[in-house]
């Protein structure tokens, strides 16, 4: 690959033309080298050309060269970049590639002369330009590819040249305009064709603050900053730990974002970090401005019975903090609280809470806590179940009773008695009624005990006794009822409501406040009367429950004579079996024979001592009869009447 192209010239009278500034004098001193861009800094001059691919180049004989090359009276071969290969084609030569080459010409029999051009990369200077108050800059070079930068401050004032690590170049400006800063690097003795960088910049009356964005603790030993700089600033950071005074910790680049520092104890140390801006014309320890300082949060959250105590200190103005709350089966983000301590009450036992705290600062910069965690519990027992209902019904006996609000009951553990001195465990049921599918034949006691989440069994709930009631009719038809009064309710019973039905028809219903009832039903068409208790709640929130049915039954008053004179006087004539509420009725009367002599189902019909129209001797008679009350009794009566005549 060749490094190199050649340009054409002009050839007048054997005379080159060229700046006779840039000039570089071969080993022997044949032939001169010239630049193209020239030499600013010193000249150009001795045995090593210079400069920055592409690096053009010009060569012409002197007048100590045994040929004249370029007169064309006399051909040279060139050798342009010392590797053998002969040319002879133009004294202009451009070296593309950066390398070390060395350019020979060979005069024929008269021999050789050469010099050495040296070619580097063209890179542009990397350079930072730091503000400084009264609308002045410092330029500092942060490369070292060059011996010499070139800085051009924009504003058409001459051009300064500052040799590889010199102090950094100032400069102060009229006014405030937006200026364009370059800088090019060149090398001693060097061509001036390297690649120029350039950085805008405006001059400040005077240096503005930069501000954090944010502080997040990592872990006990590391945090992270995050930085909102403001450009073309010499920063620094400071820290302070405790109350001690702030001291300086690193110095900033401009183009920094972050930084992740290693600090020891970050959950119990506190500290504390602010930006400073520094004016580098009056001296690095010049304070131009200074941000608002930010920490870490010390942040504590104490789990204690039935309450989460969240506890913090940040220094710094801080205007407000949230926190965010993470479990297993929510997140919830708590914004806007003032101050340095939240109870967190909304929570649920045996459960694992993490906590992250973030403090705002008047800025709008934040502040993140490290996570904490840590498992809640609760010791205090669910409300005591005091609003028990155990009603009679078909299937047996419903309990049920209200669900609390706002607790979490996992389960209801179900005792069981005779009485509420002699309760024993049942069941455990989840939901808030159960079927004891019991027929009652007494009173039957229950205790709800409901367990919450954490495990927590409150047992002091009232016992709830079924009421169960008994009753009896006298042959007068009076009627006592009598049931237990009924306890399982905090505000216990409005009344008691008595539901009454006939077997056949309907019947009105009666009220009492006491546990106890008595009437005379004196209802000749019904012989069943069925009862039961309805308990209505002083608590209108609560459903009224129920006793069992109670079913009395009138007596029949079934009654006949032991002897009847069928004489026809008008007294005692007939035999019959009487009684009440009769529905089926069969009546048969035997002669001593056995033969049955008489027969009739209806009971209004009754035997006159006769068979078939015929008078019967006088004598005993064997008698049946079977009868069926309203009730569905099946009454058999049976013995002799005595036939007499007068």
């Amino acid at each position: 690959m060749r490094f190199w192209r050649f340009i054409l010239v002009t050839v007048f009278l054997g005379l080159v033309f060229f700046d006779i500034q840039a000039q570089f004098t071969s080993q022997n001193g044949w032939f001169e080298v010239s630049v193209s861009e020239g030499c600013p800094v010193g000249g150009c001059s001795g045995n090593v050309v210079s400069g920055c691919a592409p690096l053009t180049i010009t060569v012409v004989s002197t007048a100590s060269a045994p040929l004249d090359c370029f007169d064309g009276s006399n051909n040279c071969d060139f050798d342009y970049t010392g590797d053998g290969t002969i040319e002879n084609t133009s004294s202009i030569i451009t070296y593309d590639t950066p390398g070390q080459f060395t350019l020979r010409i060979i005069h024929g029999s008269q021999g050789t002369d050469q010099i050495t051009v040296n070619v580097s990369a063209s890179e542009a200077p990397d350079f930072s330009i730091f503000s400084c108050s009264g609308e002045a800059i410092q330029v500092s070079i942060n490369d070292n590819q060059y011996e010499n930068y070139i800085v051009n401050f924009g504003d058409g004032s001459p051009e300064i040249v500052r040799p590889f690590g010199s102090a950094n170049a100032q400069y102060t400006y009229a006014n405030n305009t937006t200026r364009t800063v370059s800088v090019r690097g060149v090398n001693d003795n060097g061509s001036d064709n390297c690649a120029v960088s350039q950085n805008i910049v405006i001059p400040l009356a005077s240096l503005p603050p930069s501000r954090f964005d944010s502080l997040i603790s990592l872990d006990n030993n590391s945090l992270i900053l995050y930085y909102d700089l403001q450009p073309d600033i010499l920063h620094r950071l400071e820290i302070k730990a405790g109350n001690s005074p702030y001291t300086f910790f690193k110095q900033l680049d401009a183009e920094t974002e972050s930084d992740t520092l290693q600090l020891a104890e970050v959950a119990s140390t506190s500290y504390c970090f602010r930006i400073v801006s520094i004016d580098p014309c009056l001296g690095n320890n010049s304070i131009g401005a200074t941000s608002g300082e930010i920490c870490n949060i010390l942040f504590n959250v104490d789990f204690l019975d039935g309450i989460n105590e969240l506890s913090w200190q940040v220094g710094g103005n801080v205007v407000s903090s949230s926190y965010l709350r993470l479990s297993q089966t929510e997140t919830i983000n708590r914004p806007g609280i003032t101050g340095f301590s939240f109870s967190d009450m909304d929570i649920d036992c045996q459960r694992q809470y993490c906590y992250l705290l973030t403090a705002s600062y008047s800025d709008n910069s934040i502040s993140r806590s490290l996570e904490v965690c840590g498992n809640s519990f609760n010791t205090t027992p669910p409300t005591a179940i005091n609003n028990l209902s155990v009603s009679v019904e078909e299937d047996g006996l419903l309990l049920n009773w209200p669900v609390t609000p706002n607790e979490t009951i996992t389960s209801y553990g179900i005792s069981k008695g005779v009485t509420s001195s002699s309760l024993t465990n049942l069941i455990t049921v989840e939901a808030n009624t159960f079927v004891d599918p019991i027929t009652p034949e007494q009173s039957t006691c229950y205790q709800i005990s409901p367990q919450d989440e954490c495990g927590n069994v409150n047992r002091g709930g009232l016992v709830a006794c079924s009421m169960f009631l008994t009753g009896f009719i006298l042959a007068d038809n009076t009627v006592t009822l009598n049931w237990n009064a009924y306890e399982g309710w905090g505000q216990r019973v409005s009344e008691y409501l008595i539901e009454k039905t006939y077997l056949n028809s309907d019947a009105a219903d009666n009220m009492s406040l006491a546990p106890q009832f008595q009437e005379v039903d004196n209802n000749a068409a019904e012989q069943v009367i069925i009862y039961r208790i309805q308990a209505i709640p002083s608590d209108n929130t609560l459903e009224p429950i129920y006793s069992n049915s109670l079913r009395l039954i009138k007596p029949n008053n079934i009654y006949f004579p032991n002897a009847f004179t069928p004489n026809g006087d008008g007294n005692n004539d007939t035999f019959s079996v009487n009684g009440r509420f009769i529905v089926s009725y069969d009546l048969r009367i035997f002669n001593r024979w056995g033969e049955e002599v008489f027969n009739t189902t209806n009971p209004e019909i009754a035997w006159d001592g006769t068979r078939e129209g015929k008078a019967l001797p006088l004598g005993a008679y064997a008698f049946k009869v079977d009868i069926v009350d309203q009730a569905g009794r099946e009454i058999t009566e049976a013995g002799t009447v005595l036939l007499l005549r007068n």
